[in-house]
Order: C-alpha cells, then structure tokens, then sequence
C-alpha cells in the first residue's frame, strides 16, 4: 500500500503551483493586492513594504470583488435545480417525475439555494470546485486539500484512476474513527505523539484508486457451491503444493474493476482499507482544463487590478508631491518682535494678521499652489477600467447601469442579454457540475 501513499503525496505536490495561484487570486478578490513579492536589488519584499519604506501609502481600488458580486448575483438570480427532461435517458414521464422530485429534495435538504453561490464563488476564485458525496450529504471539499490524477485530459473526470483529500482532524476525532482496541490506541498515540493537545490538529489521507483485481471462480463439488476466491490466493495455495484443495481444471478466472478506498496516517500507516465500490464520492469541476492546466476567472484580470491600484497610488504621490498654499515669506520682511513661526501660526488663522512693512527692492510675501501635473493618469485609468468591463464581461448594463436615459426597457433587455454571452461559459460549465453532482447521488 505504500506506493498508493507515495502517489497521493506526488499528485497533491504536483498541484502545489496551483494552490500557490489560487491563494494568490484569494488575496486579491478579499482586498490583499499589494502582496506579491519583488526583488528590490538585495532581498525579496512585499510591494506593500516597498511602497510604505519610500514614505507613501499602498492605495487600492478593490474592483475584483465588485465583479465577482455581480456575476454571482447574475447566477442567484436565474438558479434553479437542475432537473431531467423526459428525452433524458430515455426515461418515461413517471420515472423523470420521481428523479427529478428526489432531485429537489436532495437539493433543498443540502440547502443548495445557499451552498451553490459559494461553490460558485470558489469556482470563480480558484477555478476548480468540488464536492464530496456521502449518504445523501453535499460535502464541499477545499482545493488545497484535494488532489487526482489523469492519465488524459478528460474535462468531464472520467479518466482518473487516483483521487483523494486531505483532512486535519482533532486528536478525539481520529480516536473515535480508527480506533477500536487498545493496541488501535497505543500505535495511533505513538504516530501522533504531539497531537493529543487541546487544539491540536492530526492530518490524515484519504486516497480512493481505481483497482483492477483477477478472481477465480471455483467449483466446491462437496457443498455444490461456486466460490469467488481472489486469484492470489488461489496461486498461493497451489504454490505450497495444496493441489488437492485447488484443481486448476475447475478454475474460471475474471477481472473485476472497483474502486478502493486507502486510509493513511501522516507518516505513511495504512489505518483502513474498504473495497469494491462502484465509484468514488467526489464532483469536480476544473476550468478550463485544457493540457490539464487550470486557469480561474479571476486570474484574467488580476493584471488590470494591479495597474489601477497602481495609476491611483501615482496620482496620491504627484498630488502630494504638489505645492499647495505654500507661503514665501522673505526675511528681510519679518516684523520687529516676530518669528517665522509665528507668522506661520497667523497664516494657519482663518482670521489671523501678519504686520508687513515693505521695503525698497525686497519681494512682498508670495503664496505658492501648485496643481498636479496633468500626464494622462484619468485616461489611463478610464482605459484600464474599460479593459477590466471588457475581460470581466461585467459591463454597466449587466449591473444595472443604463448607458442613457433615453434608453428603452427593450433595449435595455437586449444589451443585458448581449452582455450575459461572455459569461455564459463559465456560468454553464458550473450548471454541468451541479448536474452531476445531482446525477452522482443515489435518487
């Protein structure tokens, strides 16, 4: 069972590059945008400690988590469960009447009104979603602690052959799942010497693998009974010379192909083992899956997030780079008995006096304001922001916004649904996972 242990730990690794992408999308939908790392000439550092050691402040436009708002309102708003047509499957009206009313109610005792926006929300975020499927419960599952492995690039998921998830559990939970002896106690005491504190954490694999397994079916002429026996045990028997209980003229071999479910601790110690099932538990949805890459929603117009936040941080720094009443005093103009400090103070007075006494060829005091300098930051921005209702396909129609007010409701209604086109994939390709999170349940 080792190397079942070794592949999940290779597969969940080998996706480290995408939990590392989906954090990152993660940090900017919830506000956390100047946290990438760059090389300033002697370390890596965050943008935000860049910005903040030359004197300004990091500003931020959250625009990511305004769009991903309104495409999960868009979604709210047209759910509905997904149910089965009476062309599907060839059902007849009773039969797709039937599915389709346990269908509502799988869905209604899942409260999947609520739990699909934020699956949707994940979608959006990471670009893949999933769920788990036990005894009629809808288990979401996080990607960071999912991992599978496909030999294709099937983007429906029906070429994988390895599948599975971590969990972090408590040291009471692990106790109540595994064990059931005493010597279950001691060995998992000693594996997870360091987790029976309050609050500690014991993190286990849960790994499902498709198996392959070649039997024999054997004829027992004194019961007159056919008995199914693993064919390793059959070859076993014959190989310690048992021949007289095993005749290989009375053996008919078959294969049968299961899905087997493998329990291991942190360090590699099988825990449990269950076989034989149909199919493993979990729906997943990878977008798009194309080479068997994953790229999220979000991620396509993070590089338009990032040059807002910067243009708006730019213009902070001329504002306040910018001469803004400013008072050139000369000093051969101050009066007698005062200071520039008090000429200062008096200058701050809404109602203040400055005694001034002009003199021959001494410049009277001047107040200096200076405007920002005008080098296409508002255009820029504009252009930007245009660029992110373009990529996005959240236009202002989508939100609600009408482009004039002489605009028509029919209009109106035909740009909205103009404008709902470049969403449709995405919006789609989260329906089909729902379907099949419908279909994969027992009804």
């Amino acid at each position: 069972m080792e190397k079942y242990f070794s592949s999940a730990l290779f597969e969940w690794r080998r996706m480290e590059s995408f939990r590392a992408e989906r954090s990152r999308c993660k940090r900017y939908v919830y506000g956390e945008q100047w946290y990438d790392k760059i090389y300033d000439g002697s370390q890596w550092i965050t943008e935000d400690a860049l910005i903040r050691r030359q004197g300004q402040i990091p500003l931020k436009n959250n625009i990511l988590r305004r769009i991903l708002r309104n495409v999960v309102g868009l979604y709210r708003s047209q759910y509905k469960v997904p149910l089965l047509t009476a062309k599907s499957l060839g059902l007849s009206k009773e039969e797709m009447r039937t599915k389709n009313q346990n269908r509502r109610k799988l869905f209604l005792e899942n409260h999947m009104e609520e739990l699909a926006p934020r699956l949707l929300e994940e979608f959006l975020i990471a670009g893949l979603v999933a769920v788990k499927i036990e005894d009629g419960h809808i288990l979401p599952v996080t990607p960071d602690n999912f991992f599978f492995h496909s030999d294709g690039y099937d983007p429906r998921g029906r070429d994988i052959d390895l599948i599975g998830e971590i969990h972090s559990v408590s040291f009471a939970t692990l106790m109540e799942k595994f064990c059931r002896s005493a010597d279950d106690y001691r060995r998992l005491s000693e594996i997870y010497d360091s987790s029976g504190g309050a609050g500690s954490s014991c993190r286990i694999l849960e790994v499902w693998h498709k198996d392959i397994r070649v039997f024999g079916l054997l004829h027992d002429e004194e019961n007159a009974a056919l008995k199914i026996t693993p064919m390793a045990d059959i070859l076993s028997s014959m190989a310690k010379g048992e021949e007289d209980k095993v005749s290989t003229g009375k053996v008919s071999s078959f294969v049968r192909r299961g899905w087997r479910r493998l329990w291991f601790a942190n360090d590699g110690t099988l825990l449990r083992e269950s076989g034989d099932y149909e199919s493993h538990p979990y729906v997943f949805k990878a977008y798009p899956f194309l080479d068997g890459e994953i790229h999220s929603y979000i991620s396509d117009i993070i590089d338009q997030q990032r040059y807002v936040n910067r243009l708006i941080t730019l213009y902070d720094f001329i504002m306040k780079s910018s001469a803004k009443g400013v008072l050139l005093f000369p000093d051969d103009s101050l009066p007698r008995g005062m200071d520039l400090q008090e000429v200062a103070d008096q200058w701050s007075r809404f109602n203040g006096v400055i005694p001034y006494h002009a003199k021959p060829g001494v410049p009277m005091p001047t107040q200096v304001s200076g405007n920002a300098a005008n080098i296409g930051i508002t255009e820029l921005l504009k252009i930007q922001m245009q660029m992110l209702e373009d990529i996005s396909g959240v236009s202002p129609t989508l939100q609600g916004k009408l482009v004039a007010n002489s605009t028509s409701g029919t209009l109106f209604a035909q740009q909205n649904e103009a404008a709902q086109t470049s969403l449709l994939d995405v919006i789609r390709s989260f329906t089909d996972f729902l379907s099949s999170v419908a279909d994969k349940t027992p009804c």
